[in-house]
């Protein structure tokens, strides 16, 4: 595949300015991969300056490109243009070192061969002169290429020791582009998989872990993540799930079926700009490991949907995920059981409850409810009827119905100050609404709750 005009203006800018300024410098990485590869232009271009100054290249061809100023890096000879959605980053071809206790790597200057040899995979480790177009394949990337094989340039056990997130950079190289391990890469991974939470920041991992779940194949990457040793490390709950059987779902145990709702999620929702969703289905059942219980022969699981929340908002705070991301994940698996629930003889009102209480997640929450029961007759026919029921209620106007008075207004008829309380009426004034039994009005709401709760004629 060609590279589209942009890139191909971005790069002959970076080779005049090379070229101009006496330097000799080298696009590489992820944009010589994905052009061998045939796939589009990633919109990071990483460029390595084996004669100059790669701060120096930087600034020249910001000029050059009427860019603002590079952001600059000295310790590591590194510099980045940022022109949105465009990074282009330049560092000195460099070799590094780590201690055994800091990841700050001591980096001195190279040959171009010595920096290509630091890098993670040799399909990432080929260059490309950047005046003739020349391809630069040192370290047998191409070859690798063509055999579709993740290959470490050093040993690797070496490679994952200068930095073990590269253990889950494997992972989801090898699971987006369909490529296999080098046995000595995978058997190098099981070895220090152990090594990887206590080396790497939960931060780093989440953004591998988030990458994995939006692959179009989320499943078929967490089964090579689990099958290198990764599962115990990162998601030791997701392990124990394969100690709990299923038998109401098709699969053989929570685990194989947590697997099966995430890949089924993945093909059900549109594109998110997040895996909130996809991290919903795949921690969606855990509460079972908690709430497993044997009543006459036969597996119980009560209140595992709340359970489950619970473990969701546990495992995301150890990645430091934000407060919103686990609201919205603890949320979408506590009430994931809710659609599923449904019988026709519900009352319009009773869907209308359902609706107001999933609100803004409603839509959420009906999609990891069918990638939960995809494949169960009854409860998919069920599922399909709620469907047309809401659309016939109308899902805007139900969430929309509000009480008929306000706190101040409960709080003046109660003689009571602000609490739960007050909440509570305020949602039995809604409920009473949708279900019909009271106008919306909030002279027939004050008439109602003083019958119910004899209160006073006045205020």
């Amino acid at each position: 595949m060609k590279r589209d005009a942009e890139a191909q203006r971005l790069l002959a800018a970076v080779a005049e300015t090379t070229k101009r300024s006496l330097m000799r410098a080298y696009l590489v990485g992820g944009a010589v991969r994905d052009r061998l590869l045939g796939l589009a232009t990633p919109r990071d271009l990483d460029f390595v300056v084996e004669q100059g100054s790669a701060l120096e290249l930087a600034r020249l061809t910001a000029e050059e490109l009427g860019a603002p100023a590079p952001v600059l890096f000295p310790r590591f000879r590194t510099a980045q243009i940022f022109l949105p959605p465009w990074k282009l980053e330049f560092v000195d071809a460099r070799r590094e070192s780590y201690t055994q206790d800091s990841r700050k790597p001591q980096v001195k200057r190279a040959s171009l061969l010595e920096d290509l040899q630091r890098r993670d995979f040799t399909i990432n480790a080929l260059a490309e002169e950047l005046e003739s177009g020349r391809l630069i394949d040192l370290l047998d990337g191409r070859k690798d290429l063509e055999r579709r094989l993740l290959r470490t340039p050093l040993d690797p056990d070496e490679t994952l020791r200068d930095d073990p997130l590269r253990m889950l950079r494997a992972v989801r190289f090898a699971s987006s582009l369909k490529f296999s391990l080098d046995p000595r890469l995978e058997e190098a991974i099981q070895r220090q998989a152990p090594t990887l939470w206590g080396k790497v920041s939960p931060e780093r991992v989440k953004v591998e872990l988030d990458s994995l779940l939006l692959l179009p194949l989320p499943a078929t990457a967490i089964t090579l993540f689990n099958r290198v040793g990764l599962t115990q490390q990162i998601l030791p709950e997701l392990e124990a799930a394969k100690r709990v059987p299923q038998d109401k779902v098709q699969a053989s145990n929570l685990f194989q079926h947590s697997l099966v709702t995430l890949q089924r999620a993945a093909e059900f929702l549109p594109n998110p700009l997040t895996p909130r969703e996809r991290y919903a289905a795949l921690l969606h059942d855990l509460g079972k490991i908690q709430t497993m219980r044997e009543e006459s022969g036969v597996l119980h699981f009560h209140g595992h949907s709340a359970a489950g929340a619970e473990m969701a908002v546990a495992i995301l705070s150890r990645f430091r995920s934000s407060c919103e991301e686990i609201e919205e994940v603890s949320f979408l698996i506590r009430w994931h059981m809710l659609p599923a629930q449904y019988a026709s003889d519900w009352s319009d009102a009773a869907v209308k409850r359902l609706i107001r209480r999933l609100g803004p997640l409603l839509k959420a929450t009906l999609r990891l409810s069918r990638a939960d029961i995809y494949g169960i007759e009854r409860q998919e026919h069920d599922f399909w009827h709620l469907i047309k029921r809401i659309e016939a209620l109308g899902e805007e106007e139900v969430q929309q119905v509000a009480s008929p008075l306000n706190g101040e207004e409960i709080m003046a008829l109660f003689s009571q100050g602000p609490g739960t309380f007050i909440g509570r009426i305020k949602e039995e004034l809604v409920d009473a609404v949708l279900e019909g039994t009271l106008e919306d009005s909030p002279r027939a709401a004050r008439t109602y709750l003083r019958r119910k709760y004899q209160l006073p004629l006045s205020p």
